[in-house]
């Protein structure tokens, strides 16, 4: 049935997912397409279309065995079982994913692109800098602490400096002082 093949194939991408992640993250990258879709969310997304497929191919199975009350119960045990997976799944991604924001700005001749992500945690913030490599990926190059959960890009309490493939940060570190940093990109075109 090319139905289950295609399920189960889904399935596969589902669990090669995180590893995938994984590896980018250990080539010291991040996913992230556009300003909205990281890995977490990616993941959440999946999830939810695993649990249909799983859930799917229970009652697949459940069609072509005996329709006694014991397979019946098993039916409804897997069902509430990947329902259950699912919520603690997706709860996971969205408290990893809920205290990013990312903020996307071009260079002015079009050439480089960098990514600008501020985490709250608890009581002390980060501002870090990425260069986007391509519509996937993102590589790290600074970061600044901020104080009190503090989100200067978000306040506008920042200024962004462009002088050919070297861009100048600087924003309100909510403390009182100015912090900068200064990087130059790579030059990949």
């Amino acid at each position: 049935m090319k139905l289950r093949k295609f399920l189960y194939l889904y399935l596969a991408l589902w669990l090669a997912f995180p590893c995938i992640v994984i590896i980018i993250w250990m080539m010291h990258y991040n996913l992230l397409i556009g300003t909205t879709g990281t890995a977490f969310r990616i993941q959440g997304i999946l999830n939810c279309i695993a649990a249909v497929c799983g859930i799917t191919l229970t009652f697949l199975h459940y069609r072509e065995t005996e329709k006694a009350l014991k397979n019946k119960i098993i039916l409804a045990v897997i069902a509430a079982g990947t329902a259950f997976l699912l919520l603690c799944g997706n709860f996971l991604c969205i408290f990893f994913d809920g205290f990013e924001e990312y903020h996307s700005f071009t260079s002015p001749d079009g050439i480089h692109t960098i990514v600008i992500m501020e985490n709250v945690i608890l009581i002390s913030g980060q501002v870090t800098l990425y260069e986007r490599v391509n519509p996937l990926l993102i590589y790290p190059k600074e970061r600044i602490i901020t104080d009190d959960g503090y989100r200067p890009v978000c306040a506008g309490k920042y200024s962004l400096v462009w002088q050919g493939d070297t861009v100048t940060l600087s924003v309100t570190n909510g403390a009182g002082w100015n912090e900068t940093i200064s990087i130059t990109l790579d030059e990949r075109r």
